[in-house]
């Protein structure tokens, strides 16, 4: 008799083709992993940036609304001004809270986080009443401004009176006077500077004056450049 056709796949074929399927699976796979991930690191890029600009907003919103209020000391005009290279501390014209009024003391500086990194924080507290200090600011609970941050630099323009010329300097030492401009420069954690952050101050001197009893003698100081 003769031998019936056999028609179908033979197990090489079956497993030949098997093996093809998983390969392409495994090219799949992978390539929707790799988009994944760039959508995610994208997406927390776009964030990143997001919760950045609006950091600096306030920032720029905060710095110009700096008071110049003098501490309640009798004996020496001192301004409520501590101004260093990676930190700041001022009197900002903003209350410390919505269900607050007046001034508020605030305080700019880097600390370590926890999984980012190190973050540029803010501090804010009422004044004490014999306003001498900022010692009310260490008892303040951090906010968080900008995260994933390396270091800040803050550098001052101004003069220590209206006869010498304006420069910019790292650190404020005249405490008898406010500086004309801030500036402030942040480095990212992977190494970049971010583009200068540059505030005038917009209140004179003479402002001040209302905050103390014992400061009288106020005159308008000279223009800001």
């Amino acid at each position: 008799m003769r031998a019936r056709a056999q028609s179908g796949f033979t197990l090489i074929e079956l497993v030949v083709a098997m093996a093809l399927l998983a390969a392409m699976m495994a090219l799949v796979y992978s390539g929707l992993a790799y988009a994944l991930r760039s959508w995610d690191a994208g997406e927390n890029n776009a964030r990143a940036v997001v919760d950045r600009r609006i950091g600096e907003n306030f920032l720029r919103r905060e710095l110009g609304e700096m008071f110049p209020m003098r501490w309640k000391d009798p004996m020496v005009l001192r301004f409520a001004f501590d101004g260093q290279r990676d930190s700041l501390r001022f009197v900002s014209a903003r209350p410390p809270d919505v269900a607050m009024g007046g001034l508020s003391l605030v305080g700019l500086s880097v600390e370590n986080g926890t999984a980012k990194g190190r973050r540029l924080v803010m501090r804010r507290a009422m004044p004490d009443d014999d306003a001498k200090d900022f010692g009310p600011l260490e008892r303040a609970e951090p906010y968080v401004l900008i995260d994933n941050v390396d270091s800040v630099a803050f550098s001052y323009f101004g003069s220590e009176n209206d006869f010498t010329e304006q420069r910019w300097t790292d650190t404020w030492t005249f405490q008898g006077h406010m500086p004309a401009m801030v500036r402030l420069t942040i480095r990212t954690a992977d190494g970049q500077a971010l583009e200068p952050l540059t505030v005038r101050v917009s209140l004179g001197e003479e402002a001040g004056c209302l905050e103390s009893s014992f400061q009288r003698v106020c005159r308008p100081r000279r223009p800001n450049p």
